[in-house]
């Protein structure tokens, strides 16, 4: 039996976070889940519920200025895309290492989820990290179709909801959720240049230098041949940025070896997927812990 805990967590400059935990009786590490920008958490669900099922204990939480992490006036919201990794995730290593002090500890990112894990000053005692779909977003790598998608989000939905709303509201639209000005506007820019905030533009100025040559702990990412974001080259790039001291492993997948149709960039965690993929998941969070 699975117990379902609502958290929140507060973090140094005061933001409170929400989320829940999902405990199973007897849990044998924490599982620190970081979700996709502007993605519902609530979508990531099933997946954690499989992993608590198998002794996980999994933490589900949203990010600043996103779902109920979100103000109630999101019109004076000032947070960056930044805060998410130098803020954010920070915050609830710190609660579930006081929480849970004796079990091992291991991220798993979606996304973004995965990309800013560099940007965390407490990255000690990690046992391993899972990432899906963990590559830079530049929209040049990006199929015609989605990039243009992808333009159109960034150049014109985006900024006219802005000014409308003081902040962009794509939930009503069945976009993503609503995210505060200054998120998107960072995640634009960085998505502008090819090695995203890795980009001489930024890295080291306007974004701490991080951890990113300094990750002590095994990774394993996933990657699908389908998705539009993550492919190929901008898989390359990112992780090329990355220095680790263990073994860094990147898996491409094809959907057809998983008797999917599509997968692209969020359907890993489709419940589809747990017959095969979600095992393979589970089996390398399992290798981080002997």
């Amino acid at each position: 039996m699975i117990h379902q805990e609502p958290i929140s967590v507060k973090c140094l400059d005061g933001v409170e976070l929400r989320g829940m935990l999902l405990l199973p009786a007897e849990p044998k590490a924490i599982v620190q889940f970081n979700g996709g920008t502007g993605a519902k958490k609530e979508f990531y669900l099933p997946f954690l519920t499989f992993l608590a099922e198998h002794g996980y204990a999994c933490c589900l939480w949203d990010y600043r200025g996103s779902g109920e992490s979100a103000p109630q006036n999101m019109k004076n919201c000032a947070y960056s895309f930044l805060d998410y990794g130098t803020k954010d995730m920070p915050a609830v290593k710190k609660y579930l290492e006081t929480r849970f002090p004796t079990l091992p500890y291991l991220i798993v990112g979606h996304s973004v989820g995965g990309q800013q894990v560099g940007f965390m000053d407490n990255l000690e005692n990690v046992k391993g990290m899972l990432g899906f779909a963990v590559s830079t977003g530049y929209l040049a790598y990006m199929p015609l179709a989605y990039r243009l998608l992808s333009a159109y989000f960034f150049y014109l939905f985006s900024p006219v909801s802005a000014a409308v709303n003081g902040y962009v509201a794509a939930k009503r639209f069945g976009i993503m959720e609503d995210l505060p000005t200054k998120v998107v506007k960072q995640w634009r820019a960085w998505c502008a240049k090819p090695d995203y905030f890795f980009n001489e533009q930024f890295y080291g100025k306007s974004v701490p230098a991080g951890k990113f040559k300094q990750y002590n702990f095994p990774v394993h990412v996933f990657w699908t041949s389908d998705d539009p974001i993550s492919n190929q080259d901008s898989i390359r790039v990112y992780w090329n940025q990355v220095e680790n001291q263990d073994i860094t492993s990147i898996q491409k997948i094809e959907p057809a070896d998983y008797d999917q149709k599509k997968i692209g960039h969020f359907g890993f965690f489709k419940k589809s997927m747990r017959d095969k993929l979600w095992h393979e998941a589970l089996r390398k969070l399992d290798l981080f812990l002997v």
